[in-house]
C-alpha cells in the first residue's frame, strides 16, 4: 500500500488487509463473482421481505429517530430513513428469521447480515449497482477470511465480530473513500467490534439484533473515519491488539485474485444452520415413518447424532430441551426436531405457532443429542448428521453429510429466487414478487440502489 509518512501504519497485519482490499477493488468482478454476490443478494431480500410484517420489526421503526420520512435511504419493502437508520432496520429484516446465509471456518458467522450497511452506503453515495456488488463481495472475502483464522468465538466473543468487519470494508468502499480512511475505519472497528457471545443457553431477542448492532458501530466507526478521526497503530498486533486479546493468532489468507463469493452456505430452512440436515432428516423420517406405520404412528426415542460444534449451539442446556421464548426454540435442536416429526412441515414463523405445543413440547422431552466423534473430525467440510428413530417396534434411520445449500450441495439462482417468490407473495401479488426478483436479478447493471429495496417505487 503506496502512503504518505503521515499515513503510514507499522500493523503488519492491517497493511495486508488494506493491500488486499485495494488490489480487489481495483477490477471488476467476474460473472461468476457477480452471479453468486447477486444469488446472496436475492436470498437476503428475500429473508427480509419475510420479516417485514412481524411484530418484531414494527417494534424496531417504533425506535426515537429510526423512521425519517425524508431520509436518503430505502427501507426493505419501502419507506425511508437516515443512513444509520437503514442499515441498523434493514439489517435486523436480513436476520430476524434466522434464514439468511450462513459460513463456518474455525469461527464462523452470517455474511449477509451486514449487506443491509453497504447497501445503505452505496444508496447514500449514488453508486451503481456493479460498484454496489463489488463493495459487498470484499467485505464478504475479508469476513470469511478472518473466520478461517480467528478463534474470537472460542474466546467468548460473538460472531458479530466478523460481520462488523465486513461491514465496515464494504460501506466505506461504497462510500468511495480514500485509502487511508478505509485504514483508520478498520482500526476503529478493530477497537470496537467485539460483543459478548450472546446467543447460546437460553436465548433472547438480543440474538436477531446482535449483528445489526455490529453494523450499526462499524458504520459510526466508518463516518468518524471519514470525518478524519483516527485509530491506534499497531490495532492488530500491539500488546493489547485485537489478535492476542480477541481473535489469537491470525493467519489471513488475503489472496485478491481468490473468488469467495460463492463460499456461504444458503439455508433452505429458516432455523439456525446446524439444524439445516436435522430438519431435512425429520421431513424424511416423518413420510417414512406414516407410510410405514400410518399418520398416527406413536414415536418412542429420538436420537440425533451431530458435530461437536453444533452442541454449543443447538443442545447445550437444559433451556433448549424446555424453550420458553422463540428464539430459544429455533436454536434448540430438540424442539425443531421434535416439531418437524409432529407436524410434518417446517417454515417461516412455524415455531411462533407451536412453541406452546404439548405435543411437541412432550416429544422434545424424548430426542437425545450426542456428538459423534467421525462428524465432528469431519467438520466444517462435511456438517453430517444422522436421526435414528424408534417407534412401532421399528428402527427408523436417515443420515446426511451435506444439508440443502451447502458447497456439496448448492441451491441454484432459480432456488434461490423461489425462496425470494414465496417470501414475497406473503405480502404483495404474484406479479409484483416476479417483478421485484427481475429487478434483485439485474441489479449489476442498475445505476440507482433505491429500486433494489422497495418494490412499489
Amino acid at each position: 500500500m503506496s502512503e504518505s509518512d503521515d499515513d503510514a501504519i507499522s500493523d503488519t497485519l492491517l497493511a495486508r488487509i488494506m493491500d488486499f482490499a485495494l488490489a480487489k477493488n481495483a477490477r471488476d468482478l467476474t460473472e461468476a463473482e457477480t452471479r453468486a454476490t447477486t444469488t446472496r443478494l436475492m436470498d437476503s431480500m428475500a429473508c427480509a421481505i419475510g420479516a417485514v410484517q412481524t411484530k418484531e420489526f414494527a417494534a424496531l421503526k417504533a425506535l426515537p429517530g429510526a423512521l425519517d420520512s425524508s431520509g436518503p435511504c430505502t427501507l426493505i419493502g419501502g419507506g425511508r430513513a437516515s443512513l444509520e437508520g437503514a442499515a441498523f432496520l434493514n439489517a435486523c429484516l436480513i436476520r430476524q428469521l434466522d434464514w439468511n446465509d450462513t459460513y463456518v471456518g474455525k469461527n464462523g458467522g452470517h455474511p449477509s447480515d451486514f449487506f443491509a450497511g453497504a447497501l445503505a452506503c452505496a444508496q447514500f453515495a449514488g453508486r451503481n449497482g456493479h460498484d454496489t456488488l463489488r463493495a459487498i463481495a470484499i467485505g464478504n472475502h475479508l469476513m470469511l477470511d478472518l473466520c478461517d483464522a480467528a478463534n474470537a468465538i472460542e474466546r467468548g466473543w460473538d460472531p458479530a465480530v466478523f460481520v462488523a468487519f465486513g461491514a465496515s470494508l464494504s460501506m466505506a468502499l461504497a462510500l468511495d473513500m480514500k485509502p487511508a480512511q478505509i485504514t483508520q475505519a478498520l482500526t476503529l472497528t478493530a477497537l470496537n467490534a467485539p460483543m459478548l457471545m450472546g446467543r447460546v443457553g437460553k436465548a433472547s431477542t438480543w440474538k436477531g439484533v446482535a449483528s445489526a448492532v455490529g453494523v450499526r458501530h462499524a458504520l459510526f466507526d466508518v463516518l468518524l473515519a471519514r470525518a478524519g478521526r483516527t485509530g491506534p497503530d499497531p490495532v492488530f498486533e500491539g500488546v493489547y491488539g485485537f489478535a492476542p486479546r480477541i481473535s489469537g493468532p491470525l493467519d489471513l489468507e488475503l489472496d485478491a485474485k481468490r473468488d469467495r463469493s460463492g463460499d456461504s452456505s444458503i439455508k433452505y430452512f429458516p432455523a439456525i444452520y446446524h439444524a439445516q440436515g436435522p430438519i431435512e432428516l425429520a421431513l424424511q423420517l416423518h413420510q417414512d415413518i406414516s407410510q410405514a406405520l400410518g399418520a398416527n404412528a406413536g414415536l418412542e426415542s429420538v436420537c440425533v447424532d451431530i458435530y461437536d460444534f453444533a452442541m454449543r449451539y443447538v443442545a447445550d442446556t437444559p433451556d433448549k430441551w424446555r424453550p420458553q421464548n422463540h428464539e430459544t426454540a429455533d436454536h434448540s435442536l430438540p424442539f425443531m426436531i421434535a416439531h418437524v416429526l409432529t407436524h410434518g412441515a417446517f417454515g417461516p414463523h412455524c415455531l411462533h405457532e407451536t412453541l406452546w405445543d404439548e405435543r411437541v413440547r412432550e416429544m422434545a422431552a424424548r430426542v437425545r443429542v450426542e456428538p459423534d466423534a467421525a462428524f465432528s473430525e469431519a467438520f466444517p467440510g462435511a456438517p453430517s448428521s444422522r436421526i435414528t428413530v424408534n417407534a412401532g417396534g421399528q428402527i427408523f434411520t436417515r443420515e446426511t453429510h451435506a444439508p440443502l445449500g451447502h458447497a456439496l450441495r448448492p441451491l441454484s439462482f432459480q432456488d434461490v429466487r423461489r425462496k425470494f417468490i414465496s417470501a414475497a407473495t406473503s405480502v404483495m401479488d404474484a406479479d409484483k414478487a416476479n417483478a421485484w426478483a427481475d429487478r434483485i436479478e439485474q441489479f449489476s447493471e442498475t445505476p440507482h440502489v433505491g429500486p433494489l429495496l422497495d418494490p412499489f417505487n
